[in-house]
C-alpha cells in the first residue's frame, strides 16, 4: 500500500515537472539582467520552456496552465493583461502543429524552429503591445529580447533535456 501511494506521487511529481520548470522561469524572467542601458531586457525563459516542452512532452504542456503562466507573467512584468498568456498560447500552437519537424531531428532544427516561432511571437507581441497602448514601442528592445532569447535557446535547452531525462522520462 505504501509503495502504491510513493509510486503514485513519484509519477505525479514527474507529470508537473515541466509546469513547475515554466513556473519558476516566468519567476526568473522578471529579474532583468543587470546590463547597463539595457536593465529592462532578458532572455523569456518562458517562451523557450513552452516551446521544448510542447515539441518533446506536449502531454505535459495542457493549454490552461501555459495560459495561467503567461497571466502570472503579465501582472509580474506590468504587461497588459492577457497580452502575454496569448503570446504563450500561439508559441504553444504553432509548435504543436509543427512538432513533428522536430521530432528525431538534429537539434539545429528544432534552434531554427524556435527561432522562427519566437520572431512570430516577439512581433505579436510589440503589434498587440502598440495597439494596446496605442503608441508605437522602439523596436530595439524587442530585437535585442529576440536575439538574447535565440542565442539562450542551447543553454536552456540542455537543461530541459537534463530535466527531461533525469526527472520527467
Amino acid at each position: 500500500m505504501k509503495s502504491d501511494v510513493l509510486q503514485h506521487l513519484d509519477l505525479w511529481a514527474r507529470a508537473i515537472m515541466p509546469t513547475i520548470t515554466t513556473l519558476l522561469l516566468a519567476l526568473l524572467d522578471v529579474i532583468p539582467i543587470g546590463v547597463p542601458a539595457i536593465s529592462d531586457v532578458s532572455p523569456l525563459f518562458t517562451m523557450m520552456a513552452i516551446f521544448y516542452w510542447a515539441v518533446y512532452r506536449p502531454d505535459l504542456v495542457p493549454p490552461f496552465v501555459v495560459f495561467l503562466i503567461g497571466l502570472l507573467q503579465d501582472i509580474l512584468l506590468g504587461n497588459p493583461t492577457g497580452l502575454f498568456a496569448l503570446v504563450l498560447l500561439g508559441v504553444l500552437g504553432a509548435t504543436l502543429s509543427q512538432r513533428m519537424a522536430f521530432v528525431g531531428k538534429p537539434f539545429v532544427f528544432a534552434w531554427l524552429g524556435f527561432a522562427v516561432i519566437s520572431a512570430a511571437a516577439f512581433f505579436t507581441m510589440w503589434l498587440l503591445t502598440c495597439v494596446l497602448t496605442t503608441q508605437i514601442v522602439l523596436t530595439t528592445d524587442v530585437f535585442f529580447q529576440y536575439g538574447l532569447t535565440t542565442c539562450c535557446f542551447p543553454v536552456a535547452a540542455w537543461l530541459f533535456v537534463r530535466i527531461h531525462r533525469h526527472l520527467v522520462r
